[in-house]
């Protein structure tokens, strides 16, 4: 949890100009390209659904060095590289922001664009149709982990399997289902979702970690929803994985392959746990990433 003051307040006190369309942000730090900046919309500065804030303490301690001290943004369902660390200025303006960072990092450019033509071509990066902010709905699977084994008895074992896992969205919008498939997507089963959000805002106001808790003042849904499904352990006995996938309020789900650019960024196709035969009664579970060094 984040305490700090709504960026929306003090954009208030500013009383940007009516050509103002853009809140530029810049870092204190130094890195090879100069200090790190970027912008987002002035629009979803003022918009109290989008709680985009100033912070200065994280889960009730004062910011660390790597976490921004002392100050940064914090812009909730964003691309992270939108929330500008060790910040120190602010500016107001009717244009997107020149910082260098800005331009060439948290990009989606066309998939027709190759590596040696974003390079030579710088054009492709400055256009800010291809700018990355609000993420994309995404989910996976946490459990079972990887090569976690299940024994099962046969085809007649009627016991079942908890499969869990996350799933996420950007621009506030709640997730609103989440599917498994043991047949690579043909046909698909409901899962259960937690949204742990929604019990802060149940709770009302409450006072914790030296600030006010204002989910209750909002819609929107901007932290992880927490999902679960049982499914019987005959039917993984015959499966070759499991794969997830989430679909928010819109309707925007998750595809099926990945969109592939030059950054690689942005690409939330379905999550696939294959499932191994490790003897005629006993599977392991198989993740293709994990997080940490080890391989997947």
């Amino acid at each position: 949890l984040w305490t700090g003051c709504m960026m929306r307040d003090i954009m208030l006190k500013a009383k940007p100009k009516n050509a103002a369309r853009f809140v530029w942000m810049e870092g204190g730090d130094n890195p090879a390209n100069g200090p790190y900046g970027t912008s987002v919309r002035l629009c979803w500065v003022m918009d109290p659904e989008r709680s985009i804030m100033l912070a200065y303490k994280q889960n009730g301690s004062f910011l660390s060095p790597d976490h921004g001290r002392p100050f940064r943004a914090i812009i909730p369902g964003v691309i992270g590289g939108r929330s500008v660390k060790w910040l120190k200025k602010i500016i107001i303006s009717d244009v997107p922001s020149n910082n260098w960072y800005h331009y060439f990092d948290n990009r989606v450019l066309p998939t027709m664009v190759t590596p040696e033509e974003a390079k030579k071509n710088k054009q492709w990066w400055k256009d800010e149709r291809y700018a990355l902010y609000d993420m994309a709905v995404q989910s996976a699977i946490w459990k079972p982990s990887n090569n976690e084994t299940v024994a099962v008895s046969g085809e007649d074992d009627d016991n079942t399997v908890s499969v869990s896992g996350y799933a996420s969205n950007g621009a506030g919008v709640r997730v609103g289902r989440v599917e498994v498939s043991l047949d690579k997507g043909r046909t698909w089963k409901l899962a259960d979702i937690d949204y742990p959000e929604d019990r802060y805002r149940e709770a009302g106001h409450i006072k914790l970690f030296g600030g006010l808790v204002n989910v209750c003042d909002r819609m929107s849904c901007l932290c992880w929803c927490f999902w679960k499904i049982s499914i019987p352990k005959k039917e993984l006995l015959v499966a070759k994985d499991i794969v997830v996938r989430a679909m928010d309020e819109r309707m925007c789900i998750q595809p099926r392959d990945m969109y592939w650019n030059v950054t690689s960024m942005m690409n939330n196709w379905w999550y696939r746990v294959a499932i191994r035969k490790d003897g005629p009664n006993v599977i392991r579970f198989e993740h293709p990433v994990l997080a940490n060094k080890k391989g997947g």
